[in-house]
Order: C-alpha cells, then sequence, then structure tokens
C-alpha cells in the first residue's frame, strides 16, 4: 500500500478544508468538500475546531477513502470508531495499520498469489473468492 501520510510530520499540524482537499490531491486521492462534510454527518468524522482539521482528521480521511469503494459507511464507521478520538484516527494507530498492511501483502505476495498463479485462468477466480470467504469467515 502507497502511503499518503509517510511525511505528515512535515506538514502543519492544522488544516482548513481547501488545504485538506489539495492535500489529498498531491498525493493522488479523491476527495470534495461535500465528501468531507457528508463524513462529518454520518460520524466518521469529528467536526474540526474552529474550522481546522487536524492530522488525525487527515488520517481518518484516508482510511475512510480507502475503505469506501469496499463497504459502506456504516461498516467503516463500525470498524473505526474504536480507534478514534475527538480529532479522527491517532498518527500512530494509522502507522500501525500500514505497517500491517504491508505485512500482510508481503505474505500474500510470497505464500498465497503464487498458488492462486499457478492454477488456470478459469479456476483463479474461483480460488481467490474462496479465499476471501474464509477470511471473511474468520471475523465471525
Amino acid at each position: 500500500m502507497n502511503d499518503p501520510l509517510h511525511d505528515i510530520h512535515h506538514y502543519s499540524p492544522t488544516f482548513t478544508i481547501a488545504q485538506i482537499i489539495k492535500f489529498c490531491e498531491k498525493k493522488g486521492l479523491e476527495v470534495s468538500r461535500a465528501m468531507i462534510q457528508n463524513y462529518i454527518r454520518a460520524g466518521l468524522l469529528s467536526p474540526p475546531a474552529n474550522r481546522l482539521y487536524t492530522q488525525k482528521h487527515l488520517a481518518a480521511l484516508v482510511v475512510i477513502l480507502r475503505f469506501k469503494s469496499l463497504f459502506d459507511i456504516q461498516t467503516i464507521k463500525q470498524v473505526l470508531a474504536p480507534h478514534m478520538d475527538e480529532e479522527g484516527l491517532p498518527i500512530e494507530t494509522y502507522k500501525w495499520l500500514v505497517e500491517k498492511q504491508k505485512y500482510v501483502m508481503e505474505l500474500w505476495a510470497e505464500k498465497i498469489a503464487p498458488v492462486i498463479a499457478a492454477e488456470p485462468e478459469d479456476r483463479q477466480h474461483l480460488l481467490l473468492m474462496a479465499h476471501i470467504a474464509d477470511i471473511n469467515d474468520l471475523k465471525e
């Protein structure tokens, strides 16, 4: 996973909504003022103090943007809520998530991807779906 916040400590500790949008655009993340406001209304992001967003707001926003193509807003909120504080997602929690994602992707590349690639093309999707189902079963 590409970490858009790898250099977050080089930036100001607070951002306006326009700065958040510009930051995201530079990092290749698509976000708009309306999207951010919708995330606040949905309870995914806490409202900014004095219209200034923190690095924690930005960390939460990056995770939300990554998850939103796969999960509905309620699911994202349910998963993120225990990890959030009044400003968003602590940078330490964000960094932990990025490191764990890298580790899991390395394991995937080493162990699972070669097994899937060795199968005939018509069976690769079937096997991939079976792996996803297994992962889903683990959370139950």
